[in-house]
């Protein structure tokens, strides 16, 4: 087996920096040596040297672990603590359960150079985490776990689409901020390159897809990026350890559509948080996993009006200072602040406009590839009641039903798509561009 080894770990100031390695050829890691980070920006100083190594190294073990599932590589990992060490194996059964099922033969292996029982700190400055993004199942956590005990969490970089700085890095920071003091908790920002810099994720993804055929719902959904999500909100690890936290709490983002729960599978399933633990720290049941999002999104605004604050829900992906209103998170917000009876302007949505949104949805132009939103919007809905924002739109909706709706709107999506597909191919002036990409990826540039 091919070797890919944590050669150094060592801590600066704020900051965990790991230096990788893969033995020559491999081919997984951006290059041969990779330097990797994790950093912590908050109020207060938490010293990092006082953490073991065990520790230090767990975010980064638990990143690279996927890796030994599909290829037979000798991941080599200098210490780890004993209670993760131990459940190593429900952690491949869960994976196996959501992205899978694996198979025997393409599994590598794990060599520890020292296994570590540590011992819980003791006198613990917080009872939990609670992670915190912004969007609707953060806020529904925050709220339900409010108080000084608490301390939210912000890792911007799990999400694939993250990115280093820029206006939505910016923004996320100032949510945070914002809504510690409404919930009355300390804050702590993570950032990391985990995603951006350690392994070629368009060469595994398509390796998973086509050489090992994996397609399952959950692999189909979020690929070779859902299968590291949770290991990179292991990056706290270090600081729940030195804080005494015994609980990792995350707002579920499962649905149901109709009497069908847990329909959404995902790099997020409760499976895999449950198979997660390290010294005497495990996830939680993750927050209001049979509460449906129209109704999280009503009690964060009762919540908000009985405490007279505000905050955003924040939905959207695109990295400016304002959400954009029309992908499919933003509508769907919108909508469940609309059922809600309250206007979107007042939590978050800064450009919602009744006439544009009514457009847009009755162009039926919101699409959902997986139909449980759209359902739970339509569902809530009052037929007998008067709404005091899009009432026309919200009637027309649930007159014609979340089936006839999905149907015509995904119909409509292809069709557009193909029209995309040729108007590309005719824009000859974008030619260049097209054989720069296609160059670059067959020579593996990024």
């Amino acid at each position: 087996m091919k070797k890919i080894e944590i050669v150094k770990t060592y801590v600066e100031g704020n900051t965990i920096r790991y230096q990788v390695r893969e033995e020559k050829g491999l081919g997984l890691l951006q290059q041969e040596v990779v330097d990797l980070f994790i950093r912590y920006h908050g109020e207060d100083y938490y010293d990092l040297s006082k953490c073991p190594q065990s520790i230090l190294q767990l975010p980064i073990s638990l990143y690279l672990l996927p890796v030994t599932y599909f290829y037979k590589v000798e991941l080599i990992i200098p210490e780890m603590d004993k209670t993760l060490f131990d459940q190593l194996p429900v952690i491949y059964d869960a994976y196996s359960k959501i992205y899978g099922p694996f198979n025997a033969e393409w599994r590598g292996k794990v060599t520890i150079g020292k296994i570590v029982k540590n011992t819980p700190v003791l006198d613990a400055k917080y009872d939990k985490v609670v992670f915190f993004s912004g969007g609707v199942d953060a806020c529904h956590a925050g709220i339900n776990n409010s108080g000084k005990r608490s301390l939210l969490v912000n890792i911007p970089d799990i999400e694939t689409q993250a990115k280093n700085e820029g206006p939505l890095r910016e923004e996320k920071f100032s949510l945070i901020k914002s809504f510690s003091k409404i919930v009355d908790s300390d804050w702590l920002l993570i950032s990391n390159n985990f995603n951006a810099q350690s392994t070629k994720y368009h060469e595994v993804d398509t390796y998973l897809r086509k050489s090992l055929g994996l397609n399952s719902p959950a692999f189909n959904f979020d690929g070779w990026g859902g299968i590291r999500y949770i290991a990179n909100m292991c990056s706290v690890a270090p600081i729940a350890y030195l804080s005494g936290i015994k609980e990792l709490v995350m707002g579920s983002s499962f649905e149901q559509l109709e009497d069908q729960l847990f329909l959404n599978l995902d790099g997020a399933h409760p499976d895999i948080t449950d198979s997660i633990g390290f010294a005497d720290i495990r996830f939680t049941e993750q927050e209001g996993l049979l509460v449906r999002r129209s109704k999280k999104v009503s009690n964060v605004i009762d919540w908000c009006k009985k405490h007279n604050v505000k905050t955003k829900l924040w939905a959207c992906f695109r990295d400016g200072y304002t959400q954009c209103g029309y992908c499919g998170k933003c509508v769907r917000t919108q909508l469940n602040i609309l059922c809600a009876g309250e206007n979107p302007i007042d939590w978050g949505f800064e450009g919602f406009s009744e006439t544009k949104l009514a457009k847009h949805i009755s162009k039926y132009k919101y699409v959902e590839s997986n139909p449980c939103w759209l359902w739970d919007n339509i569902e809530t809905i009052d037929g007998n009641k008067t709404y005091p924002y899009c009432n026309e739109l919200l009637h027309w909706l649930k007159d014609i039903g979340y089936k006839e709706y999905s149907a015509v709107a995904k119909k409509k999506a292809a069709e557009r798509a193909k029209y995309s597909k040729l108007r590309l191919a005719l824009s000859v002036h974008r030619y260049p561009h097209y054989l720069y990409v296609i160059i670059s990826r067959l020579i593996g540039r990024k």
